[in-house]
């Protein structure tokens, strides 16, 4: 019997623009948009070879960090093909690959660092502009340590 040996690949999906559109990405979404970008770019040969086996397995809304699982023979195609993701629901944006590992508790630990970097980003930023009073406080504002064990246990999930 012959093992199937797949890669996982952690990625961000940056908006241009913070609008609605932001609520509305999901992970079927996505992988809608993965499964059009493929067969767009590399036709119904390459969508064959790698749609069987492609899945997403984590799907971060509050900063748009994805892990999919891919077959490993494929995974050149598919980095290509999300690099190659200029919109999503006609809002454009761009995808930046963060890691690429053959386990996914690599790839977990991988997207636990960077969700931390954007996460305590956005905090910061959030910060400086309630200070100026740009925004106004919200009700259901978190602590960072809570957004970060919150975030790192829906990745680990």
């Amino acid at each position: 019997m012959v093992r199937l040996k797949n890669r996982y690949i952690c990625f961000e999906v940056q908006l241009e623009t913070a609008s609605d559109t932001n609520g509305s990405l999901s992970a079927r979404v996505l992988l809608a948009l993965i499964r059009e970008q493929i067969q767009l770019n590399f036709g119904d040969s390459g969508a064959g070879r790698v749609l069987g086996g492609l899945q997403v397995k984590h799907f971060g809304q509050r900063t748009h960090l994805a892990i999919i699982k891919v077959p490993r023979d494929h995974c050149k195609m598919v980095q290509s093909a999300l690099v190659l993701i200029t919109h999503v629901q006609k809002q454009p944006c761009t995808v930046c690959v963060r890691h690429v590992s053959g386990t996914i508790k690599k790839c977990q630990r991988a997207a636990i660092r960077t969700d931390r970097e954007l996460i305590i980003s956005w905090h910061r930023r959030q910060q400086i502009l309630s200070k100026t009073g740009a925004t106004p406080a919200t009700s259901d504002y978190c602590s960072l340590s809570e957004i970060l064990k919150q975030s790192e246990s829906t990745i680990s999930s």
